[in-house]
């Protein structure tokens, strides 16, 4: 691969397996980090949905994992036995999972992000999940860490503030890992460590090291809130400084790149507006309609910020949308499976 080459990416599923075949491929492959079981009642015809899509970013591995529910152990002889001197923090971003990490009780629901010692012993329940997993060696978070401290079965929930921001960090991250580069992977990896470091022990030092990322996510969580929000009348930069407990002077600072808030968000709705013209499902619908609805209240004054916007009017673009409609994107190529993950988690250091 060469050096301005992406990381290494690695895909295993169950999907193109025999229905009773799928769940003892996924126990082998998922054997690397636990011992698995199907829940009461499983009959191996039923088959078994399972999908590892990986990233090596050198210093840590970052996934995006599925699976049935299922049953997970991980006890101090597999601990000794395979090595791992690793932390795996998990998102649930979607179902959960009840069970004990150590001495701790756990139950997990949609958004909330767990931390677990690998050397430790952990047992859970999961239900049908969608997670996103980190896997970090234990020298390299101790680093970034203000002092030794035991991490293991620590649970940030989704609603709480730090909770929230690691999860919006690591869903970002997976969506732009295709992107990452090989001589950007050390500065990714360092900036998750230390952005990791920050939620589960949110201390000056460790709030400074990530404040690079904190201030990114927390951009980006506004950024969603905005597009959730554009019909409405009162979304401002007073309302989103409420909404996410900001100064003032502190949303400028973070919206001066793109041009201003009141302006980003300008933008933002007459982007919204384009796709709304270009859809079939809006053919029924006036201009000023979409317009007026997304908070405009002159169409003259919509038609002149949308011409210097995107160079057409809003005219032209619907009627260049429903001329084009025939022409459909092909889809991208899959990537070939394989199992490399399991791997690279053993040679993690």
């Amino acid at each position: 691969m060469s050096e301005t080459g992406k990381i290494p990416f690695s895909l295993f599923t169950t999907r193109e397996l025999e229905a009773r075949d799928q769940f003892a491929a996924w126990q082998e492959s998922i054997s690397v980090l636990f011992d698995v079981a199907p829940p009461p009642g499983y009959r191996a015809e039923q088959g078994f949905a399972a999908t590892v899509r990986g990233y090596h970013l050198g210093g840590l591995l970052i996934s995006e994992v599925g699976f049935d529910g299922q049953h997970f152990v991980r006890d101090r002889n597999k601990a000794v036995a395979d090595g791992l001197d690793h932390y795996l923090v998990q998102l649930y971003a979607s179902g959960g999972l009840v069970g004990e990490a150590g001495d701790r009780g756990r139950v997990l629901g949609g958004g909330d992000v767990q931390i677990l010692d690998l050397t430790q012993s952990n047992v859970t329940q999961a239900a049908a999940s969608g997670t996103v997993a980190i896997v970090v060696p234990r020298e390299t978070l101790d680093r970034a860490l203000p002092s030794p401290t035991d991490l293991h079965g620590l649970i940030l929930r989704g609603d709480s503030g730090m909770g929230g921001l690691l999860g919006d960090y690591m869903r970002s991250l997976l969506a732009r890992a295709d992107d990452i580069t090989l001589p950007d992977a050390p500065h990714v990896a360092q900036a998750t460590t230390d952005m990791i470091a920050a939620c589960f022990r949110t201390t000056a030092s460790t709030v400074d090291r990530a404040r690079a990322s904190l201030d990114e996510t927390l951009l980006r969580r506004i950024q969603r809130h905005v597009a959730l929000h554009l019909r409405s009348p009162s979304l401002d930069a007073e309302s989103l400084c409420r909404s996410f407990h900001v100064s003032r002077s502190q949303l400028y600072r973070m919206f001066e790149p793109l041009g201003g808030v009141a302006r980003y968000i300008q933008q933002q709705r007459l982007v919204r507006a384009g796709a709304e013209l270009a859809s079939p499902a809006n053919d029924h619908r006036r201009i000023y309609d979409i317009a007026f609805a997304l908070g405009f209240t002159s169409e003259a004054h919509f038609s002149r910020l949308f011409r210097q916007a995107f160079g057409m009017s809003p005219s032209d673009t619907r009627a260049a949308a429903r001329a084009g409609r025939g022409d459909m994107r092909q889809p991208a190529n899959l990537v070939a499976a394989s199992r490399d993950y399991e791997d690279w988690v053993r040679r993690l250091r």
